[in-house]
């Protein structure tokens, strides 16, 4: 079943780009033509190098290198080139500056709107640099909204001029408070929403129609489990004794779809509740019981691909951590033992179609393995289980 699990987990990121659907949107060259193309909206995290286009549905598939263009548009998302002024400086500890002044260079990129209207909002991502714009709606001038952490005598500290720059930009509006921009942080979720409130807009639009990226699903399931008896050593007469049971859990799935590559990504925490009990009486006259009872605490990530509007498959990778929640696990003769928890890792593959979904994961459920005597010899979780789900929102 393992073996199963890691050639299907290595064959699914050749439907990666399948999921990737051409969309209506638009090129505009360097000489200002516009033309009404099918663009393979990847939902870039990074700015893009390579444009994918078709000029209808039938045709070949042409590319463009993204620099070419003077902007290009595919659903909600469009991209332009412009002319700016742009500090590199690394955020990454070991390459601090030990200056507080930003050494700017001119350059020409290619900036994501963020948001428009009164004043625009852009991005510039590229590997560990991000950086945003901002233009006037009747200027051509683009300018960087500067912020530099730098070291100061072994202590970080950080250039936050961009404060500045938004208290004058923003104060003829009297909805935004100095105070609100002091608590500003340099990212794109905040920056967007003080430039949404500044400009008037419908956060629900302009957030991206409404889209929610959090998300609950109920995860009642079952596993199966088993305890192996091994028989006291230099003994020839008893045989080794195994045993399956089912190991019954009900969990919570916690997911947070990331903004890139068109929900494809998403971080997941997976709180669920696992208890088996395991009997064997008179076996060689002794009578041995698995009682197991844990909270499972698993985090980690997801990959979906999705089929169509209402369905998706995924595969996931998570880091477990477990708590054990009796502190009689191994019981032998009426003589206990406790066992520890411990941090393992689980995966998963299953399938969603609306609200409903049904999954298959590997390494959750225990698999019990204990000395003639009841003293626990180890507690893997190498077993499967099968669970069903059901999306709150």
């Amino acid at each position: 079943m393992k073996n199963l699990f890691y050639a299907v987990l290595f064959l699914f990121p050749a439907f990666m780009y399948s999921q990737i659907n051409f969309e209506q949107g638009y090129i505009i060259n360097e000489n200002g033509g516009k033309t009404n193309v099918l663009i393979k909206n990847k939902d870039w995290n990074n700015n893009p190098e390579v444009i994918e286009y078709k000029i209808n549905g039938n045709e070949k598939i042409n590319q463009i290198a993204a620099m070419n263009l003077k902007e290009f548009s595919v659903g909600n998302i469009k991209y332009l080139k412009a002319k700016v002024m742009i500090d590199r400086s690394s955020s990454n500890l070991d390459h601090l500056s030990i200056t507080k002044d930003l050494k700017n260079n001119e350059e020409i990129l290619l900036l994501k709107s963020l948001v428009e209207g009164k004043i625009n909002l852009y991005r510039y991502n590229s590997g560990n640099i991000t950086r945003f714009f901002y233009k006037k709606k009747n200027e051509d001038t683009f300018h960087q909204l500067e912020y530099k952490e730098y070291l100061n005598s072994n202590r970080i500290e950080k250039n936050e001029t961009y404060k500045n720059q938004l208290k004058n930009e923003f104060s003829d509006n009297s909805k935004i408070t100095d105070t609100d921009i002091e608590r500003l942080g340099y990212t794109e979720n905040k920056l967007k929403k003080i430039f949404i409130l500044y400009n008037g807009l419908d956060p629900v639009t302009a957030e991206g129609n409404g889209k929610n990226n959090f998300h609950i699903y109920l995860k009642p399931g079952v596993g199966f489990s088993n305890y192996t008896i091994h028989a006291p050593q230099g003994t020839t007469d008893i045989g080794e004794y195994k045993k399956n049971g089912i190991a019954y859990r009900f969990g919570v799935e916690l997911e947070y779809i990331l903004n890139f590559n068109k929900g494809k990504w998403a971080i997941i925490s997976e709180p669920a509740f696992q208890t088996v009990n395991l009997k064997v009486n008179d076996y060689n006259r002794r009578n041995f019981e698995i009682k197991y009872s844990a909270l499972q605490l698993p985090f980690g990530f997801k990959h979906n691909m999705f089929l169509n509007q209402k369905s998706k498959i995924y595969v996931s990778g998570l880091l477990c951590f477990e708590l054990i929640l009796n502190n009689d696990v191994y019981t032998v003769d009426n003589i206990s033992t406790s066992a520890n928890g411990r941090v393992y890792p689980t995966f998963a593959a299953g399938y969603n179609y609306d609200r409903f979904g049904a999954e298959l994961k590997w390494g959750s459920v225990p698999y019990f393995s204990s000395l003639y005597y009841g003293q626990p010899e180890k507690l893997n979780m190498n077993g499967f289980s099968v669970s069903l789900s059901y999306k709150l929102f």
